[in-house]
């Protein structure tokens, strides 16, 4: 079987972007169309926050730090602004640094949440139309490029992701790189160029999610490997391809060298808990049953999806009955590449152990190999169906190339079957007191302070940034606290909004210990804690719209 309708020869294939740029236009217009229904449907970009809770006010602090850092000449990778007195090494963070600097001149015109609303539309826009062109490439029928940009873009894995983790959904460079790898099979591209382009889209992918960059590096492995032996008539080119990744480690090791060295020079005391990746697997049955993120039926079977492990973020392995039935007949004959890296890759995102309607059947899978390893044995595999999804993507156009009139239709009805629930939004958490200049002039610059609301669903994130970075928290928000912070078990709960006997005490210590000097409980902090607080007799005031505690 050949790799990805290897049988269209080269030079047949050479004007297939340029034939069809009435297509293309179609192809990006629909995206656009599809992720602003799914995204914004409606809502402005400038007066409200696209995405619920306090996930995107990171991506927003992530965007105003970076041009804050530069013309402060601090470290952009390390900060002092958060979980104080240790401060934070954001090369181990959910940051998107690649994407913040490329946003700099957009950021100083029109602000971090208009930057972050941009890049939370474009992404599924860019990873359709990249992916449609992927498929266009490897079928030269547009229709079926179409329905594969679209299957790629917009996937369960892309839906359930948006508006949440910036990091995870802006994927249009794992279509580049396939793409250029495809062309440098068809010795469309020489060895240098091939180097220099890979080394570059890599090293931008590290700069937009490490663990994108480290699962692409697996993923690709296992493509390539799988290739060598289910394909020895393209071992040729696959060689060549292996001598181009070596000439490009060099480049791509300088490209990453200042990132490299934030993550193991910069102090750092990181820690994610083991036993992530055992709960962040895709359950299998979510294969064919919908979340509340799909649109069609999600609603229906929330009773049986809501046992699934991880968060509703992570359940995204949905692909549904229509698209099921469609690689069933795209790959039940021949294929047998497609075959294994679509069934592999599925597997892989299963987890190191079985999950069956939100039970752990303790049924070890290979994914357990992966996990022994260090530093990669912390991603989680429910995002392999990143992977899972482009290769599903290129079967299904594949297929429906072969006979576009008659197999379009279940392709379409597979595509419509994934439409996404209409993506949250949710209003700009504005506070006088935090607006430029108040922080300062009120508490003095650059005071230590931890603000109510604590922790994940607290909006001091925002409220940091629209001061202008005014003050240095005690606490924050931009991932999973360090590992210092995690020896505190009453603090830990109590940041992820679990209830805590006798908080008040525990945090009024947590307060001494970091040199707090001001705890700030803004608007929606919780009414017990402030009560608590007064009652502890700390000099209290209320300035503007929240309620200032000085911490003897």
């Amino acid at each position: 079987m050949r790799l990805l309708a290897a049988d269209v020869a080269p030079a047949k294939r050479g004007g297939v972007l340029k034939r069809f740029w009435p297509w293309h236009l179609a192809a990006l217009t629909l995206y656009a169309i599809c992720a602003w229904a799914a995204v914004q449907h409606g809502t402005p970009l400038t007066g409200m926050v696209s995405g619920g809770g306090s996930e995107p006010l990171q991506f927003i602090w992530f965007f105003a730090w970076w041009p804050y850092a530069l013309a402060h000449h601090l470290n952009p990778l390390f900060t002092q602004m958060v979980w104080q007195p240790g401060g934070l090494n954001l090369a181990w963070a959910t940051g998107v640094p690649v994407l913040a600097l490329l946003a700099l001149p957009v950021t100083k015109l029109f602000g971090p949440v208009v930057v972050f609303n941009l890049c939370n539309l474009a992404a599924p826009i860019m990873a359709a139309f990249v992916a449609y062109a992927l498929c266009l490439y490897v079928t030269r029928r547009p229709e079926a490029a179409l329905l594969g940009g679209f299957l790629f873009g917009f996937s369960s894995y892309a839906m359930s992701r948006q508006s949440e983790q910036l990091n995870l959904e802006t994927t249009f460079l794992l279509p580049c790189l396939v793409l250029l790898a495809l062309a440098r099979l068809d010795v469309r591209v020489g060895r240098i160029l091939t180097a220099l382009l890979g080394a570059t889209m890599l090293a931008a992918m590290a700069g937009i999610s490490l663990e994108m960059f480290a699962t692409t590096v697996v993923a690709g492995g296992f493509a390539w490997a799988l290739a060598w032996v289910l394909l020895p008539q393209r071992r040729g080119g696959l060689a060549l391809l292996a001598g181009d990744a070596l000439l490009a480690a060099p480049l791509l090791l300088l490209l990453l060298a200042p990132l490299l060295w934030a993550l193991f020079v910069q102090p750092h005391d990181v820690s994610l808990p083991k036993a992530w990746p055992f709960f962040f697997s895709t359950d299998l049955l979510n294969l064919i049953i919908p979340t509340p993120t799909n649109a069609i039926g999600g609603v229906a079977f929330a009773s049986v999806s809501r046992h699934f492990p991880g968060f509703v973020s992570e359940q995204s392995g949905y692909l549904g009955l229509p698209l099921i039935i469609l690689l069933w007949l795209a790959l039940r004959a021949g294929r047998a590449y497609l075959r294994w890296l679509v069934l592999g890759l599925i597997i892989a995102s299963l987890g190191p152990r079985l999950w069956l309607s939100g039970h752990d059947t303790g049924i070890p899978l290979p994914w357990m190999l992966i996990h022994a390893l260090p530093l990669l044995g912390n991603a989680l595999p429910a995002r392999m169906m990143l992977y899972a999804s482009l290769a599903i993507a290129i079967v299904a156009a594949l297929w429906v190339a072969e006979a576009p009139r008659r197999r379009l239709p279940l392709g379409l009805l597979a595509a419509a079957m994934l439409w996404p629930t209409p993506r949250p939004v949710q209003a700009i958490p504005h506070s006088a007191f935090f607006s430029p200049g108040r922080v300062g002039q009120v508490l003095g610059q650059g005071a230590k302070v931890a603000v109510l609301p604590f922790g994940f669903f607290s909006p001091s994130m925002y409220w940091q940034a629209e001061s202008d970075f005014a003050f240095a928290q005690t606490g924050g928000y931009l991932g999973f606290p360090p590992q210092r912070v995690q020896q505190n078990t009453a603090l830990m709960r109590y940041f992820f909004g679990l209830e805590v006997p006798d908080i008040v005490p525990a945090f009024a210590a947590y307060c001494h210990e970091t040199g707090t000097q001001y705890v700030v409980a803004g608007p929606g902090a919780p009414s017990d804690m402030v009560v608590g607080l007064r009652a502890l007799g700390w000099p209290v005031r209320q300035v503007d719209d929240v309620t200032v505690f000085t911490v003897p």
